[in-house]
């Protein structure tokens, strides 16, 4: 009995050690992907930033987008230094591709929910895709295009992996460390607690089953003095129940 409920307050403890590092590392995690995206995100609009100011300078001399061939080479430099770079776009006011890192794009037209965003003047991104873009301003406010960056999700996999795996070994850690003490802390918290339940339970059953009266000690705690009182009620009660089970027993006899 003693160690029934010692193992029993130990699992309930764990479950809940358990339980709650797993809630913590998910928000942990979560809130780490998060920030990771964001810093991604960042470190590719900055090259964005860089190309669309590029543009936008030549665009204020008075030259038309499409007459800016030198843009082919510094999108095509600029994918060649970072070979996570899936593709760098600029296209005019109508959404045609005028400049691609992959030539044989120039010509396509990109999705309408970017023109959309370009109208307003804002950056854009696709839903389906991790993207940055920016749009193409002249010297008159009007807008010209926009650029597009597109980079995949393996940017920020790679770096959320280890990240993952250290949090699974702090994890590992902290339960055995904590685990250990939480099965001693129940042992000794609760054996003490757990044999004088176990006593109290085999008077309780020699006084039902042989009668007497739980007489508790004079140093005895408040635990102890209501459990003497519990058990002489029990056994008067077994006493009645016995007495009309013989009342019965015998008028069954005289019929």
């Amino acid at each position: 009995m003693p160690g029934s409920v010692a193992r029993k307050v130990s699992a309930a403890l764990l479950a809940i050690l358990l339980g709650t590092m797993a809630a913590a590392g998910v928000f942990t995690y979560s809130k780490l992907e998060s920030v990771s995206a964001s810093l991604v995100r960042s470190r590719y609009a900055v090259q964005v930033l860089s190309i669309k100011r590029n543009v936008e300078d030549r665009l204020n001399l008075g030259f038309p987008l499409r007459q800016l061939r030198p843009i082919q080479d510094v999108v095509e430099r600029e994918k060649a230094g970072d070979p996570e770079i899936v593709d760098i776009q600029i296209f005019d006011a109508h959404g045609e591709v005028v400049f691609d890192s992959d030539r044989g794009s120039v010509g396509t037209v990109v999705p309408s929910n970017w023109l959309n965003s370009l109208g307003n003047g804002e950056d854009f991104a696709a839903d389906d895709d991790r993207v940055v873009g920016l749009p193409l301003i002249n010297g008159f406010g009007q807008v010209e295009g926009g650029v597009v960056l597109h980079y995949p999700s393996a940017s920020l996999e790679r770096g959320m992996g280890p990240t993952a795996m250290r949090l699974l070994g702090k994890a590992a850690v902290l339960l055995a460390v904590f685990a250990p003490l939480a099965v001693l802390g129940s042992y000794l918290l609760l054996n003490k607690v757990a044999r004088r339940l176990a006593t109290m339970g085999t008077i309780l059953g020699k006084v039902v089953a042989e009668g007497g009266e739980v007489v508790p000690d004079d140093g005895s705690d408040a635990l102890e003095t209501g459990f003497a009182a519990f058990a002489t009620r029990i056994r008067e009660a077994t006493d009645r129940i016995r007495a009309a089970s013989d009342d019965v027993e015998r008028l069954d006899r005289l019929t």
